[in-house]
């Protein structure tokens, strides 16, 4: 290639670029909050040109436009530690100061003593009620144990300790269905052989 050619390459693309410096902006729709430009408005026009055709205006070019922050969710503000808002109504519970009740009258703080007293009394004769109630079935149990023949399988069954923490073996087990009526497990339980 000769120099002569590079040079008039040169000179045609200053120019297209002053062209397009002084030539208006074509008709579109921009939206400020996003900076984004939509398509121009005209037909097929601008797919035949031979320059690119830039969104400029008659002073210049643009200046940069600032960068608009999006909203950040909460997974997003939880990573860069910010606390989330749920919790933050927890905190604000849990440091609540506690607020003391007034201070109650003399005959008030009586009336509360003698309550607290009966409370007291009665909640031990309730727990004498049962303890009483236990003490009495197990001397019972031990009499009828001593009445059974000595040596006899009765009173070894008897003596013998459970040690199942669980409910009783012949306690049905709760289903979400009611029974199959005639049907049986054991058919269909297979045995290693």
């Amino acid at each position: 290639m000769s120099s002569g050619m590079i040079s008039s390459q040169r000179l045609l693309s200053r120019a297209a670029a002053g062209a397009l410096r002084r030539r208006p902006a074509p008709t579109s729709s921009t939206s400020p909050a996003t900076g984004t430009f939509s398509a121009p408005v005209s037909p097929a026009s601008h797919y035949h040109t031979t320059t690119p055709t830039l969104l400029s205006d008659e002073e210049g070019p643009k200046t940069k436009q600032p960068k608009v922050k999006k909203k950040m969710k909460n997974s997003a503000k939880k990573a860069e530690g910010g606390r989330d808002r749920q919790l933050d109504v927890i905190l604000r519970a849990l440091d609540a100061p506690v607020l003391k009740p007034p201070p109650a009258s003399e005959e008030e703080m009586q009336r509360r003593h003698e309550i607290g007293k009966a409370y007291n009394i009665g909640t031990w004769e309730q727990h004498n009620a049962i303890h009483h109630d236990l003490n009495c079935k197990l001397r019972l149990k031990n009499h009828a144990i001593d009445m059974l023949p000595k040596d006899s399988m009765w009173k070894e069954e008897a003596l013998k300790i459970d040690y199942f923490d669980g409910p009783p073996y012949w306690r049905g087990i709760p289903t979400w269905t009611p029974p199959i009526p005639g049907f049986d497990p054991s058919e269909f339980i297979h045995e290693d052989e």
